[in-house]
């Protein structure tokens, strides 16, 4: 997350946990100052894999859905980013089938240009 924000991307966080629990995960991480932009599930009416999460999280930073990479670890968050039009990076911990662009078992395993030859 940090190479990315050095590199100039901007990143959101879009997730179907309320936004209490989003805080509290950010901040026990310290990496509230990584996001531009956080939805929650009270920010939305329909959750995963209906696309809304990802369509209001890429339009609050400024983003075409052509030009954003999800990163999820859940089939119906992998779906929701294909609806929006959206590229995928599906994180599989216990070897769960994910209909990702890109699957790794841990994102230690993402090459380091994986989100550039996504978007080319």
């Amino acid at each position: 997350m940090d190479r990315l924000k050095k590199h100039g991307w901007q990143q959101a966080i879009a997730s179907a946990a309320p936004r209490a629990n989003i805080d509290a995960v950010l901040e026990a991480l310290s990496a509230d100052h990584v996001f531009q932009s956080i939805v929650s599930a009270e920010d939305v009416h329909r959750g995963k894999p209906d696309p809304e999460v990802y369509v209001l999280a890429a339009s609050r930073v400024g983003v075409p859905a052509e030009r954003c990479i999800v990163v999820e670890d859940a089939g119906a968050g992998i779906e929701g980013a294909r609806r929006a039009g959206m590229r995928s990076i599906g994180v599989s911990h216990n070897g769960k089938v994910l209909h990702a662009d890109v699957v790794v078992e841990s994102l230690e395993r993402l090459e380091p240009d994986a989100f550039d030859r996504l978007l080319r």
